[in-house]
């Protein structure tokens, strides 16, 4: 897969229009999604969307395919876009962009049980405790619905160490749903 979008990498510096609409397609629900669950907000998330696609066109010629995957060298443009957003702005805690996201709302405010919205508040109170990195891979993971193989180019760290953090995250998670 990596081969895939190098070559369609080669193919958009050279000018062909056609691959910059393939990595669109390829990669433009996750990233919205990325900007989604980071921000909370759905307008700023299309616009960083639309920013780190103009940035790729931008910065194409500086891709170096001996230096790693596209992939990767693209989820990089993307991270460092919402860091960009943050400094500009005040930043935000992981769960009250959650709390903001309304597709996310009624589950989070645990509607129609109170019992649950007590855990939910618990589960907030631990995500804003988290590190970036395990917020990151959250984040990630289980919001953005990316593979520890995606994950792990993005961070450039390995599947394993991915799981192991993964699961620690999910380990404090349920120890927060089984404590009744």
């Amino acid at each position: 897969m990596t081969d895939r979008f190098n070559k369609l990498a080669r193919r958009l510096r050279k000018g062909d229009r056609r691959a910059g609409e393939e990595i669109f397609n390829n990669f433009s629900r996750q990233i919205f999604r990325f900007f989604m669950v980071r921000t909370g907000s759905r307008e700023t998330a299309e616009d960083l969307t639309q920013e780190v696609f103009l940035k790729l066109i931008d910065k194409i010629k500086t891709f170096n395919e001996s230096l790693g995957s596209f992939s990767g060298w693209f989820w990089q443009i993307a991270k460092n876009s919402v860091k960009d957003y943050y400094r500009k702005k005040k930043a935000v805690a992981l769960s009250d962009m959650l709390m903001k996201n309304k597709e996310n709302s009624d589950f989070l405010e645990g509607k129609n049980d109170p019992k649950a919205a007590l855990k939910i508040e618990e589960i907030k109170d631990l995500i804003k405790d988290l590190k970036e990195e395990e917020q990151e891979v959250f984040s990630l993971r289980y919001l953005s619905d990316m593979s520890y193989r995606q994950i792990a180019k993005i961070m450039r760290k390995s599947e394993t160490s991915l799981r192991v953090l993964a699961h620690r995250v999910n380990k404090r998670i349920r120890k927060v749903f089984n404590n009744d």
